[in-house]
């Protein structure tokens, strides 16, 4: 039955491309390989998932490669500007319009190229011309691997209206299964194939709810069907056939409520900080739970993000409270890791939020916990001036305290001392207007320094010089200082 589907799947690939309509393409594959409709409807299905994946997956890499592109330019430009261009520098602009010329011609590619499909893996059809360095002693070895490569999977699309909600392959809350033979291979094998004691280790209660006997309309009449349509893959690793059945998850009603308060979550490189605010904003509990996600392979990243994020849904389901993550995508900025510093990559590189954010809102949904993703613009900085002297909490806290805070939509406005300093009166600029020029006064200030400094009034405007600014304040000249009035931070002041 693989290799069946698999043909017939090249086949419908060969007609899509060259233009074919799909109901003339059903008629000649039925009648070529003598199937049923059902059948070639399924090939159909998985075929079109494999497309639209191959085209979501190309639009990402061209947002990659501009994104890329861009970067490259800024690089170029950056030396060009340079009042002295040495011979390192030169050579620097050489190597990166080599680089640009290479992704500009592979974006071309890129936008104009059809969609290919290489069935049985591209890195398996070129092994065969280099036989001796993946293990093969003759082609005829190979060509057995490529064969069996492609045919060692195939779908069986669900619909709710058919009894155990396949048409052709039938799995009941026991545990038998039973799959209809195509009419090519009736005579050779028979009716259909059964097997019994088919239990899944995870989600078969699911499976269970999606197997709930129900009624469909259907024109006049009601026929037998299920609650939710369960589709069936049959992937063969190792010479052993294992199934992959998928059903909808049930509309599961949430036990958590705002009126409880909401428990904020920051992501950092080695650690995921949390807290818990009551429904005023007012901080309840809080906590960090260390992660080691460097040299680590997927599986194991994620069974470690998995553990942490377990902790946090598990005080969620006591508080009864929602979950509040930042709405964030470094998609585009990993495509840049190569134009950036050390520190910078290697931080990015580590930063695995995409993952973070969808192992949070699957295990959240299945604890029936709502799970809000906020704007995190200057939670950071909010947290560090106004949270962190108060309560005596590290960055990454006050950052969920933050995230926190904002679920419920609390204005964070600036303490007074900065408020005096950045804020004229009767402004209708939003609140995060002076956040941003308070980000940009603090840019380059080491932590200690800020929390060292204290608000003085009376010091006069006219100070040139950054070091008499630092006498004043009793800095060292290797430490940043902050402007202490409104007139060296360039504003006015009420």
């Amino acid at each position: 039955m693989a290799a069946l589907y698999s043909q017939i799947e090249r086949n419908m690939h060969s007609c899509l491309m060259r233009g074919e309509k799909i109901g003339v393409i059903e008629k000649s594959l039925q009648s070529k390989y003598k199937v049923d409709t059902t059948t070639v409807r399924n090939v159909y299905h998985n075929l079109k998932g494999k497309h639209k994946s191959i085209k979501e997956l190309r639009k990402t890499r061209i947002k990659d490669l501009k994104s890329t592109i861009r970067s490259i330019k800024s690089s170029i430009n950056k030396k060009l500007k340079k009042k002295e261009i040495n011979q390192k520098d030169r050579f620097f602009i050489h190597q990166k319009k080599r680089r640009l010329a290479i992704k500009q011609n592979k974006l071309k590619r890129l936008e104009d190229e059809e969609i290919s499909l290489c069935f049985g893996t591209k890195k398996l059809f070129l092994a065969q011309y280099h036989k001796d360095e993946n293990g093969y002693s003759s082609h005829q070895e190979w060509l057995a691997d490529w064969r069996k490569a492609r045919a060692s999977n195939f779908m069986m699309v669900g619909a709710k209206t058919y009894t155990s909600g396949n048409q052709l392959c039938r799995l009941t809350k026991d545990g038998n299964l039973k799959i209809t033979t195509p009419p090519c291979l009736l005579k050779e094998f028979g009716s259909y194939i059964q097997g019994d004691g088919v239990k899944f280790r995870y989600g078969q209660e699911f499976i269970d709810i999606a197997l709930t006997p129900t009624k469909h309309k259907r024109g006049k009449e009601y026929r037998n069907g299920t609650e939710k349509a369960v589709t069936h893959r049959f992937v063969k690793r190792n010479d052993k056939w294992y199934l992959h059945t998928t059903v909808e998850l049930p509309d599961i009603p949430t036990i958590s409520n705002k009126n409880n308060g909401a428990i904020g979550i920051d992501l950092n490189v080695k650690s995921i900080a949390w807290a818990y605010c009551d429904g005023e904003g007012n901080l309840k509990q809080h906590g960090q739970i260390n992660i080691d996600l460097e040299n680590k392979s997927s599986g194991n990243s994620t069974h470690i993000l998995s553990q942490a994020i377990g902790q946090i849904i598990d005080i969620a389901v006591d508080m009864r409270c929602p979950i509040v993550i930042e709405r964030l995508d470094f998609s585009s900025k990993k495509s840049r890791l190569r134009e950036q510093g050390l520190r910078t990559r290697e931080m990015l590189s580590q930063f695995a939020y995409s993952k973070f954010a969808d192992l949070v809102h699957s295990k959240a949904r299945l604890s029936a916990i709502q799970v809000v993703e906020t704007n995190p613009a200057y939670s950071s900085l909010i947290g560090m001036i106004k949270f962190m002297g108060l309560y005596g909490l590290n960055s990454g806290t006050c950052a969920a305290l933050v995230l926190a805070r904002r679920s419920f939509r609390f204005s964070e406005r600036l303490p007074r001392c900065l408020n005096a300093l950045l804020q004229p009166v009767d402004c209708n600029k939003h609140v995060w207007h002076y956040w941003a020029v308070t980000s940009k006064l603090l840019k380059g200030c080491y932590r200690h320094s800020f929390f060292n400094v204290r608000v003085r009034f009376g010091v006069k405007p006219n100070i040139q010089s950054s070091l008499e600014k630092r006498k004043i304040l009793g800095k060292s000249r290797h430490t940043p200082i902050i402007p202490s009035d409104a007139s060296a931070l360039g504003l006015t002041s009420a």
